[in-house]
């Protein structure tokens, strides 16, 4: 463009801001706040560890090396007077390994947050680069901070290098809310994906996803407006009659309050899939109907959030909510109500069994429609049944408590979910691989199967959820129940992070020191380390699973009260020492769980929680759904955790939680979160502790609540390695393979077939270097 030409255009935008008096007549200005390109060192920055600046390699002529653990150069850069704050950078790695990392981060003052990374099989010393957008927080920032740092567990022999980095923003503007980022790398490789989370949204800001672009013109034959006003509910209909629909528009009503239903115990309609335990029969009961349903909502944009989130106990003798978030549009032939639907769980009182539906309904200023609701999908092996109604309903309308609070904290964990992608595009994103999607979620019957994925380089390759009523409407929010896959990510977590805190001699405690209940069994010098090993040396029948299926632990499972689940647990004789032989119990779990809480208490205080511990202290730094809760004794909020199951996963949260263990080594937001030691025994990286070997045809390895099993040259592959996985009742497997690679199926059909999964994977990268 001619400078003329130039001058003139800025001329008329002049003379447009003066014709309306309303407008401040500012012109934005971007401009770079800090830049470098490290040639001339790198003083002005705080280095750590081992840091030098080296010819080779580099841009021109200079970059900054970074060598071994705790190497990292960090540098406080003022945005004040600046919004709209982008980072650019480049960065190159050599010699890494599996779960060793380069990473640029940045800090507005609430933790380090990943945007960049360089992993192993990008570590050729070509350099990388990205740019991070908008970043949320940096706006007017006196202490913005950058940081390169390496991740990785050797001195040396590891190699990060730091190049040109530019801060740059914009005055005179007003922020915006929605955080982007691009990547750049050479070739036809994958996006280059942080493995850290992404940009947190302010409180109030604008959710990911919002607006909605929509006409509001959608066409509709289900669940239409005259169904929900004055219809009735005969049977369930498909799913996708639930859903966001493409052409949604931004609704025109704001729902904030209360919606309570009416005639839950006497309504709705039922039919039985399987009933292992003859649940139900021909007549009425009350196992056939919802709980009473009272609950608050507030809404932000387009996003429904229900005020609590996670298990609710009920009081039903049979059933206890858990409600997710959901969403609110317009559609035109709505007759100008708006049209609201979020995802709901039954969760069977006192165990783990998940049944998932939806709810929908309209609402305006002055009132509701009838909510329409029907279940048609289940993590259960034992009991599959559909429930469906339509019932009468309340709208209260009022400002609800921390409102601001609850909608900033979902847009912040919708915005730091893992990108995702459906599970065939692995084999557009890993062309030369040869990879055969179709291996993965192989071997399940597909009827039973809940979800399934792959988690590669940061990025989660996602299944659709089914139901048998077509494709759940809300996928993401799909809450599968995590059975004994909580004795590693719950009750081995919580070991390691005590073991951060207050050193690896906790593990050494002894269990009748902190569990006063015990009785049956030996129990003087059973320690923590033991019972989360099942090596208590403590049990009836040492053949697999013979104790775990044996009657006498009916006591057990179906054991409400504290005191009653805790004697039960202790049922066990002394038959061997321990440390010597391993004998599945679910019930030890629960015995180190409690160990573990009571120890907690001598450190923290009565009122420490230990899955509270792990909540706030290594779920909520990864960014875990505020639906992840735990199953306790009587049935109510003050009962002692599960420990050995009774979680709930999404398809993010279980990503995040093995991306934290199997790739990022413990590590979040800049701190070591779990002893790494203990980690890496679990994660079959120390080959001197491969830990119990288990009974059964196929001899498994057990350690920490981790299960393992080694693969060899039999098997196809040119070395011996070994990959830990998770397990969980009726069909769960969670495997954390040696290429950082993880596949994950949840399903109800006792069906457990991962190991051509193993070996596809090995296309993506190898097992073996």
């Amino acid at each position: 463009m001619k400078k003329s030409v130039l001058w003139a255009c800025l001329a008329m935008l002049l003379v447009v801001s003066l014709l309306l008096p309303s407008q401040p007549a500012v012109l934005a200005q971007s401009a770079t706040i800090y830049t470098t390109d490290f040639n001339s060192g790198y003083s002005s920055w705080t280095a750590a560890g081992n840091v030098s600046s080296v010819a080779s390699p580099s841009i021109q002529p200079n970059s900054v090396r970074m060598v071994g653990a705790g190497a990292s150069i960090t540098r406080t850069i003022s945005t004040v007077d600046y919004t709209n704050i982008s980072v650019t950078w480049n960065m190159a790695a050599s010699s890494l390994e599996n779960n060793e990392y380069c990473y640029v981060e940045y800090n507005t003052g609430s933790g380090w947050v990943v945007i960049g990374t360089v992993a192993n099989g990008q570590d050729n010393s070509t350099f990388y680069n990205g740019t991070t957008s908008n970043i949320s927080g940096a706006d007017n920032n006196a202490n913005f901070q950058v940081r390169y740092r390496i991740q990785t567990a050797n001195s040396g022999g590891d190699y990060c290098y730091a190049e040109d980095i530019t801060v740059t923003g914009t005055s005179g503007a007003s922020p915006t809310n929605t955080p982007t980022a691009t990547a750049t790398q050479p070739g036809p490789t994958p996006t280059n994906t942080p493995p850290g989370p992404t940009p947190t949204p302010p409180p109030g800001g604008s959710m990911p996803g919002d607006p909605l672009t929509g006409d509001g013109n959608v066409s509709r034959s289900l669940l239409t407006y005259n169904d929900l006003m004055s219809g009735s509910s005969t049977a369930p209909v498909d799913d996708s009659a639930f859903a966001l629909p493409a052409n949604a528009a931004m609704p025109d009503h704001i729902f904030e309050g209360r919606l309570e239903l009416f005639n839950e115990a006497a309504s709705g309609g039922f039919s039985e899939i399987k009933d292992t335990y003859n649940y139900t029969g021909g007549a009425d009961s009350p196992r056939k109907h919802l709980p009473e349903f009272d609950f608050e909502f507030v809404q932000n944009g387009s996003h429904l959030i229900p005020v609590t989130q996670g298990l609710i106990y009920t009081g039903h003798p049979f059933w206890n909510y858990n409600i997710g978030p959901g969403r609110v549009w317009k559609e035109n032939s709505d007759n100008g109500y708006s049209r609201a639907a979020f995802p709901f769980a039954l969760v069977q009182r006192n165990a783990n069994c998940t049944h998932n539906g939806v709810m929908t309904f309209l609402f305006n200023n002055s009132g509701v429609s009838k909510v329409r609701y029907q279940i048609t999908q289940e993590t259960c092996f034992y009991y599959k049944i559909n429930m469906w109604g339509q019932l009468d309903a309340a709208y209260s309308s009022y400002a609800v408590s921390n409102a601001a609070a609850l909608k900033s904290n979902h847009a912040a964990e919708v915005a730091n979910r893992l990108p995702t992608k459906p599970i065939a595009d692995l084999a557009s994103d890993y062309p030369g691989s040869g990879v055969d999607v179709n291996v993965f979620g192989s071997g399940i019957t597909p009827e039973h199967m809940t979800f399934y994925g792959i988690i590669i380089n940061g990025t989660n390759y996602i299944s659709g959820c089914t139901t048998r009523y077509g494709n759940y409407a809300f996928c993401e929010n799909l809450r599968a129940p995590s059975y004994s896959t909580a004795k590693s990510a719950f009750a081995s977590v919580a070991l390691m992070r005590l073991g951060q805190k207050y050193g690896t001699g906790v593990y050494n405690l002894l269990i009748k020191d902190y569990v006063p209940e015990y009785s049956v069994g030996n129990w003087n010098s059973v320690t923590f380390n033991h019972t989360i090993d099942m090596a208590t040396g403590n049990y009836r029948l040492a053949g697999y699973m013979s104790d775990e299926g044996g009657s006498y632990m009916e006591a057990f499972f179906l054991a409400e009260p504290y005191t009653d689940k805790i004697n039960a647990a202790f049922n066990f004789p002394n038959k061997k020492a321990p440390g010597t032989t391993w004998v599945y119990h679910s019930s030890d779990t629960f015995i180190v769980t409690r160990a573990m809480n009571n120890y907690l208490q001598t450190q923290e205080g009565s009122g420490a929680d230990i899955f509270n511990m792990v909540n706030n202290e290594v779920f909520a730094p990864i960014n875990l759904s505020a639906g992840v809760s735990t199953i306790r004794t009587d049935n109510a909020s003050y009962g002692a955790p599960f420990g050995g199951y009774g979680l709930f996963w999404t398809q993010d949260d279980i990503a995040k939680v093995v991306k934290f263990l199997n790739n990022d080594g413990g590590y979040a937001n800049g701190s070591q979160i779990l002893h790494a030691g203990m980690l890496q025994d679990s994660m079959q990286k120390n080959a001197n502790d491969r830990g119990m070997t288990t009974s059964g045809t196929t001899a498994f390895k057990y350690n920490n609540g981790f299960w393992a099993k080694d693969f060899k040259p039999a098997d196809g592959y040119s070395c011996t390695f070994w990959t830990p996985f998770m397990s969980g009742y009726g069909g769960i497997t969670v495997v954390m393979m040696p290429n950082g690679v993880t596949y994950y199926y949840f399903s109800d059909n006792d069906e457990f077939n991962w190991y051509n999964a193993v070996h596809e994977a090995n296309k993506l990268s190898p097992h073996c270097p």
